[in-house]
């Protein structure tokens, strides 16, 4: 393997170690929240409050921004290192002071309205977590914009790990609310929504102290101007192009699913389709599957970004590198796919039943995460080919593709959701997100890779093998529940046994299958070869 490539697995596998502790400590914090707030509306309002800081979050400091400045700022540091500096110090004083005439005038406009529009005491509610949470905003998009620096200069630790902060301060404020001093579930919403600011700017104040040795601020932007321009020029397009699926969340969050919170159960005259407590269902089900798409589907695609944007101007190693991250993407998520699908029933019972969340809340969840678990390997693969459009410096293609997939999405979520409640629009983001990847490959195949096809014979053969790695895996996963039926699989204790079992069992088997059949992912993946060296390269 080359360099690039080499950095780009060791990368991914640092994020992904750290994005995998940040991941486990919000399915705790999920799991603590839904036991307080419940499928009901409070956890609605909760979700949809917290949707607009989080969406900031994964569409900035996962996506448009980092996207938008690292190829910049790269640049600058290959060439001007002092220019490099100016750049990035801009940028910071551009955002802070932009951002926060943001969050000043939201502000303003939440207590317009809840001082002059009668809302039910749920819509008042959801304003009122949300103004608490929407100074998040410009601190996340700090930390997104010193994490590309870290990521410039090699360092992905800071970033990777700033989800854990968010993660421990709302788990400290849901227990010390909740336990300690035995508030309400409502005030206890409060304190939860007041720790994910706290948690922003603990997060800048960690990337800031893991640059000090790194870089130098600058109060002179002598020359910065041009590339600050080059970049916010870029960075609209990089947004929808990076936010489709973010975006289209938030506008279902508010106007579609917010509707009996704000409005009440009817429309013109008619039964909404969807209850109080439908919000709270698509939020934990959504969790669940960000889970393993955050651990490898998007730590891959961030480590592999820097890379392809420095080959971008060498067509057979930015194609040898894309290709591979390809691979590698469809390695995890083929599998992911499968067994959030395969597990969904007893994975929501065992990390949400309980407390509020009774097991009809539990059974309301678990369709919605069937139908989100189908794009986990699509989306990770989205995501890769996206970055290498940006890569290329090509906005609009991607850009025009994620803004016919929103109105998609949009679309087919309004006509869905009235035979499937809330899993419809689980199912509409699904649909919408494989006919995006369908796009983005047929465009790469016929203008990214100058030449170069995108999947190439071995590139073929590789994800035919790992989606037989795969089929393999749910063979023996049906095998043990023939073999093994469980007397009353209702029951929690059932519940976690069947999902350990079926845990072990699935990844023993898809670590065989991917032994015999994808060797050079699966070595990849690790950094150590596999099987004997004269055995073929299949990759």
């Amino acid at each position: 393997m080359t360099p690039p490539e080499q950095h780009i697995v060791r990368h991914a596998r640092t994020f992904a170690a750290l994005t995998l502790v940040s991941r486990v400590l919000g399915l705790a914090r999920d799991a603590i929240l839904a036991r307080l707030f419940g499928v009901t509306a409070l956890g609605t309002a909760f979700a949809i409050a917290f949707q607009f800081p989080n969406t900031f979050r994964r569409l900035f400091g996962e996506g448009a921004l980092s996207a938008a400045f690292i190829p910049e700022y790269a640049r600058l540091l290959k060439k001007e290192p002092a220019l490099a500096a100016r750049f990035a110090s801009l940028v910071v004083a551009l955002m802070t002071a932009a951002l926060g005439a943001l969050v000043l005038a939201l502000e303003l406009v939440i207590i317009a309205v809840l001082l002059s529009i009668q809302l039910p005491d749920n819509g008042r509610r959801a304003l009122v977590l949300l103004a608490l949470m929407l100074p998040f905003m410009p601190t996340v998009c700090l930390t997104a914009i010193l994490g590309g620096m870290l990521q410039s200069h090699g360092r992905f630790a800071a970033q990777a790990g700033a989800p854990i902060i968010l993660n421990i301060c709302m788990i400290a404020a849901a227990l010390m609310g909740s336990r300690l001093l035995e508030w309400p579930a409502e005030t206890t919403s409060l304190a939860v929504a007041a720790s994910v600011t706290l948690a922003g700017v603990l997060q800048t104040a960690w990337c800031f102290h893991d640059l000090r040795a790194i870089t130098s601020w600058s109060r002179s932007f002598q020359g910065a101007r041009e590339s600050v321009a080059r970049m916010f020029k870029k960075m609209l397009p990089i947004t929808i192009g990076l936010g489709g699926l973010q975006i289209t969340t938030l506008i279902e969050s508010w106007l579609i699913v917010g509707w009996p919170i704000y409005f009440g159960p009817t429309i013109l005259g008619s039964p909404y389709p969807l209850d109080e407590g439908a919000g709270a269902a698509l939020t934990n089900a959504q969790r669940l599957y960000q889970f393993p798409l955050g651990i490898f589907g998007i730590a891959l695609a961030t480590a592999a970004f820097p890379a392809l944007a420095r080959l971008a101007d060498e067509p057979e190693r930015f194609a040898d590198t894309l290709r591979r991250s390809i691979r590698l993407a469809a390695f995890i998520g083929l599998p992911a796919t499968a067994g959030l699908i395969w597990v969904a029933a007893d994975l929501t019972s065992v990390i949400y039943q309980g407390g509020a969340v009774t097991a009809e809340g539990a059974a309301r969840i678990a369709p919605c995460l069937t139908m989100y678990a189908l794009l986990v390997g699509a989306y990770s693969i989205t995501h890769i080919l996206t970055r290498a459009f940006y890569a290329k410096g090509d906005t609009k293609l991607p850009t025009t593709i994620s803004l016919i997939t929103m109105t998609l999405s949009l679309v087919l979520s309004l006509a869905l959701m009235w035979p499937l409640k809330e899993s419809g629009l689980a199912l509409a983001s699904s649909i919408a997100a494989a006919i995006q990847l369908v796009a983005l490959a047929w465009l790469a195949h016929r203008s990214l890779n100058a030449g170069q096809p995108l999947v190439d014979r071995a590139t073929a053969h590789a994800l035919l093998r790992a989606a037989i790695a795969t089929a393999a895996m749910l063979a023996v996963l049906a095998a043990l529940r023939f073999l093994w039926p469980l007397e009353n699989p209702s029951t929690m204790a059932q519940h976690w046994l069947r999902l350990a079992a079926d845990c072990l069992t699935g990844g023993v088997a898809y670590l065989g299958a991917a032994m015999l059949f994808c060797r050079p992912e699966l070595s990849w993946l690790i950094g150590k070869p596999i099987g004997s060296p004269g055995s073929p390269d299949r990759g």
